[in-house]
């Protein structure tokens, strides 16, 4: 099974209003032929992205609805088939807005933050101090991972991007 057909397979079994005007998006769109970021940036390499990150997340999304897994998973980068610019959260949410999909308040905040470093060091410290991850923190990480940023390219290393949240997440545990 290729890319395009397991995400559809995917967004298929989400039992939400709007799903299939969101199916109609992904058919008509880039989304399939795009390519991304980091070793995602030949032809559907925004699908590859998005197929790893959901297979990442279902590897440690713990209590969370496998279905807000695959939401937030397969459409947190959808924007991306509008603009590549670091609001491309807050433009998957119209997209899908426009489609009559409904996201529920988790969903939509892990959607819109999961490149705000200060929202998502808050959702990690959340996370730390309730024993239970945050949406927001999980898909912000495993984002980070599959795009190669969480590490240095050069050595391994913790990456300057990975340094800025850790720093973040420091700052908001001792102020808590």
């Amino acid at each position: 099974m290729n890319n395009k057909e397991r995400i559809i397979e995917l967004v298929k079994k989400i039992n939400r209003k709007g799903v299939d005007k969101v199916l109609d998006y992904l058919e008509t769109s880039n989304y399939f032929t795009r390519g991304c970021c980091g070793h995602h940036i030949g032809a559907g390499g925004l699908a590859q992205h998005s197929l790893e990150v959901y297979d990442s997340l279902c590897r440690c999304a713990g209590n969370y609805p496998l279905e807000s897994v695959a939401v937030v998973a397969l459409f947190h980068d959808l924007g991306k088939t509008r603009s590549a610019d670091r609001e491309h959260g807050q433009h998957s949410i119209d997209i899908l807005e426009e489609c009559g999909f409904v996201l529920t308040e988790v969903e939509r905040d892990a959607i819109a933050g999961h490149h705000n470093h200060s929202f998502v060091a808050k959702a990690y410290v959340s996370s730390k101090k309730t024993g239970n991850p945050q949406l927001a923190w999980l898909l912000s990480k495993c984002d980070m991972e599959s795009t190669g940023s969480w590490k240095d390219k050069r050595g391994g290393n913790a990456s300057r991007r990975a340094v800025m949240f850790s720093k973040l997440c420091r700052f908001f545990l001792s102020i808590s």
